[in-house]
């Protein structure tokens, strides 16, 4: 007679069930963890990622640190300024002041005893450090006889995009305005280097105008450019939308959620990317003179690169001589790039993030930087204060390159701004 096997009570069959489910459960969160960490790096490379995406405004792509460049009758372009007087971004002091620059105060100053005026000029990288590393450089400078017991006023007048001769109109607009400096430090190439060639030259544009001229100026012109920007806004607010849902509980301590986030976010970034070439081509048709500016032409890349180092060169030159007409200090530095062979040691680590085999920026810094480096050399023969920082890292294998194009974190800003710190101490001391 077979033995009856007695049926489990609903109760016993729901906890098995459950159990069941959440060891599924399990395995699914623990795969993906597993693939988020292959396709980001790390957990908290993921939360980064996340929180930028949580906090950027889709119509100021790249969040607090970027705003839309808008055209300006001197400069070419600077930032656009708030109706609240410029959004805070860092350290609850920095906006975007009413001449177009980040800042935690207006750009005017008058020389005095007590305090030393030090203007910053360049591009995004100088702009940072200005931010992150100002403190770090008034250490050095503190040190100077000539500044000692003084305060320091920093004048931050570098921003994204900017490369010569744009530097030099930035100086020249704000000493007519009445601004008065003791020291001026220009932090620059990478720009210079890159830009034309990626950017104005391809689309038939001088190449000498500021970034992205054509683009600019479509803006002003054409409706149908404002419609692609208008459709990539679109697709960045689903990108933040997207991020703050993931970043809301339960889903932020979820790895599925977050890979599901990750592969979407990812699409979207195809989509702009596309729709970002569209706008590209766009530009290359047929342009009237205010978006093309004199005809040029190069038959090869490292006649471009020669010729931006010309125009580098002579900037430098120039602002050397209008800041010593004016009893000004100027000091001029090279800036380091991930992409100069042999100037940082980079990790595994720090490679995931700062070096791509396929960016235009690679090729130009690798043929470029040495033209630029060779012109520093005969600025520094001609008097200019001119300091090649492009091996500050060398014997830093720690993790600082922050992208994949030459920005770097905040321990890099620190050790750029103690480095060049140092230069001028020297400089003025005689040493």
């Amino acid at each position: 007679m077979a033995t009856r096997v007695p049926r489990l009570g609903w109760q016993k069959k729901l906890l098995f069930h459950s159990l069941m489910l959440v060891f599924a459960i399990a395995i699914i969160e623990c795969a993906s963890l597993g693939v988020v960490y292959l396709t980001q790096g790390s957990w908290a490379k993921l939360v980064q990622l996340r929180t930028r995406l949580v906090l950027q405004d889709p119509f100021r792509p790249g969040g607090d640190f970027q705003a839309p460049m808008v055209i300006h009758p001197y400069l070419g372009a600077v930032m656009e300024p708030q109706s609240d007087g410029g959004r805070l971004t860092v350290d609850g002091k920095y906006g975007i002041t009413e001449y177009g620059f980040i800042d935690n105060d207006l750009p005017i100053h008058k020389r005095s005893r007590d305090h030393v005026i030090v203007g910053f000029l360049g591009g995004s990288v100088a702009r940072q450090m200005s931010i992150n590393a100002s403190d770090r450089l008034a250490q050095e400078l503190t040190t100077i006889p000539e500044f000692a017991g003084r305060t320091f006023t920093f004048v931050r007048l570098a921003t994204n995009g900017y490369k010569q001769p744009q530097q030099l109109m930035t100086l020249t607009y704000f000493l007519m305005l009445g601004a008065e400096f003791d020291v001026v430090i220009n932090l620059d190439g990478f720009n210079e280097a890159t830009l034309p060639g990626i950017d104005n030259v391809p689309a038939g544009v001088f190449a000498a105008y500021p970034r992205d001229w054509a683009k600019l100026i479509a803006s002003d012109i054409s409706s149908e450019f404002n419609r692609m920007g208008g459709y990539i806004s679109y697709l960045r607010q689903g990108q933040r939308d997207d991020a703050r849902h993931a970043a809301s509980f339960p889903w932020n301590y979820s790895p599925t959620a977050q890979l599901i986030w990750t592969l979407r976010n990812h699409r979207r970034d195809e989509k702009i990317m596309a729709q970002q070439e569209s706008m590209n081509r766009f530009t290359e048709e047929k342009m009237p003179y205010c978006r093309s500016g004199p005809s040029q032409k190069f038959d090869s890349p490292a006649q471009i690169e020669e010729h931006c180092t010309e125009i580098w060169s002579q900037s430098s030159l120039l602002l050397h001589q209008l800041c010593t007409a004016r009893g000004i200090r100027y000091f001029h530095f090279l800036q380091p790039n991930q992409y100069l062979e042999g100037t940082k040691p980079i990790g595994s680590e720090e490679a995931k993030q700062a070096i791509r085999l396929n960016v235009p920026y690679r090729a130009a810094v690798q043929s470029c930087f040495p033209l630029l480096r060779i012109a520093g050399t005969r600025l520094s023969e001609q008097g200019v204060s001119f300091f090649d920082l492009t091996e500050v890292f060398i014997d830093h294998p720690e993790p600082l390159y922050e992208d994949n194009c030459c920005h770097v974190n905040k321990a890099g800003d620190l050790l750029m701004a103690g480095a060049i710190g140092v230069q001028i101490r020297h400089a003025m001391s005689g040493q």
